[in-house]
């Protein structure tokens, strides 16, 4: 009995899933359309198994959208869209829920076969096609947004934004360069032109002068007279002495006790014969209105002192004398400039002699003052408003050639 109720059991499940795969296969591609509003699908005869009443007592599910026109769909210059077609709103159709797909039930597996028979492998079930989903079930998926009112006619349309051009995103920099190269242009041509009208001038003949219109050359502006050069003593007598004198200053400082000068009195003499009972004497005093008196009265003898003595100069022979010569501060007369204080002092020397034949004298003034750096033919004036001090270089520049009287 059990050997004739297995070979049934195997053979149920194959029975079963003939008529599931003829009807998937008499089955062809649904169009999309909606079942009809309140029908009720009739039963299919051919299902096999449980039946399921999805469309029978299903009641409806929510309100059906209101009733929505049409909106007319203003295409944008940029992106086309595709408008929305909504379904009439007429009647109301019950919201459906896709109908569950069978499944095919698996064949069941006996737990054990007899060991005399042999076992047939039991052919596999062709996999169920899928049966596209009504459209009411893909609904839910795709719900349109809610159509906007379709606009007035006679309402202006939109104007589209304005893309900004290409033009207006570039960069100002090709701008600056083209107004410096301009620039550039123009300053060259005006420094052309001004080069031309130079040349012009420089080539423009001059005019022709007309006779009767010569007029005299213009006379040169004399120039500066230049000081001319203290002129050298000249023997004019061969056999007679001629002594020259040169000063030169070692020290100079400003003390209590007045300006003090440390010299060097050189005397030289360019005689053919020798100068003999040689007397030097000496006078210091201001630089100024009032030093064409002092040397009067120091050449008549008037003023001065005797500062120095010799027995004889040799033709040629140079001697030096040294000493010093101090300005008092009773007889200080400073030059004010300023804040400044300046002093210029004079220093004369006269030098008599005597030869053979007869006498002679050789007088000379010499200004003191401070070396300029670099040196120049004008010695600076000595401050007294800087208190006491040594000068750091003292000099001296021959002022004048006196003539003893």
């Amino acid at each position: 009995m059990g050997s004739l109720i297995r070979p049934f059991l195997i053979a149920a499940p194959l029975l079963i899933a003939v008529p599931v795969l003829a009807q998937q296969g008499e089955q062809t591609t649904p169009g999309l359309s909606l079942p009809p509003t309140g029908a009720t699908p009739p039963p299919d005869t051919n299902r096999q198994g449980p039946e399921l009443n999805v469309y029978r007592d299903l009641p409806a599910q929510g309100a059906t959208p209101p009733p929505v026109a049409a909106p007319t769909v203003v295409v944008p210059p940029v992106a086309v869209q595709p408008s929305v077609a909504t379904p009439p709103a007429t009647r109301s159709a019950p919201a459906t829920s896709p109908a569950p797909r069978e499944k095919a039930a698996p064949a069941p597996t006996p737990d054990r076969l007899p060991a005399g028979r042999e076992t047939r492998p039991a052919p596999a079930p062709q996999p169920p096609v899928e049966t596209p989903p009504p459209p009411s079930a893909a609904a839910p998926a795709f719900t349109p947004a809610p159509a906007e009112p379709a606009p007035n006619a006679s309402a202006p349309a939109p104007t589209p934004a304005a893309v900004p051009s290409v033009e207006d995103q570039r960069s100002p920099i090709p701008w600056i360069v083209g107004l410096i190269l301009l620039g550039g242009a123009v300053a060259a041509f005006l420094v052309s032109m001004r080069r031309r009208r130079h040349a012009r001038s420089l080539t423009t003949p001059p005019p022709v002068e007309r006779p009767g219109d010569t007029a005299q050359p213009k006379a040169p502006a004399p120039a500066a007279p230049r000081p001319s050069p203290l002129p050298e003593p000249v023997a004019a007598d061969p056999d007679r002495p001629w002594i020259a004198m040169d000063l030169g200053v070692a020290q100079a400082r400003f003390s209590l006790i007045g300006v003090t000068i440390a010299y060097s009195l050189h005397l030289t003499n360019r005689g053919a014969s020798a100068a003999q009972d040689v007397m030097v004497r000496g006078i210091i005093g201001n630089a100024g209105a009032r030093q064409q008196a002092l040397l009067q009265g120091f050449l008549a003898g008037q003023d001065g002192l005797p500062l120095h003595s010799a027995v004889a100069i040799a033709p040629g022979e140079t001697l030096t004398l040294t000493g010093e010569l101090r300005l008092g501060p009773d007889r200080i007369e400073p030059v004010t400039m300023g804040a400044r204080s300046l002093l210029i002092p004079l220093a004369a020397f006269d030098a008599a002699y005597k030869w053979d034949a007869g006498e002679g004298r050789t007088a000379r003034a010499f200004i003191v003052g401070q070396e300029q750096d670099p040196p120049a033919e004008r010695l600076a004036p000595l401050r007294l408003d800087q208190g006491p001090r040594q000068y750091r270089r003292p000099a001296a520049r021959a002022a004048a050639e006196l003539t003893p009287a």
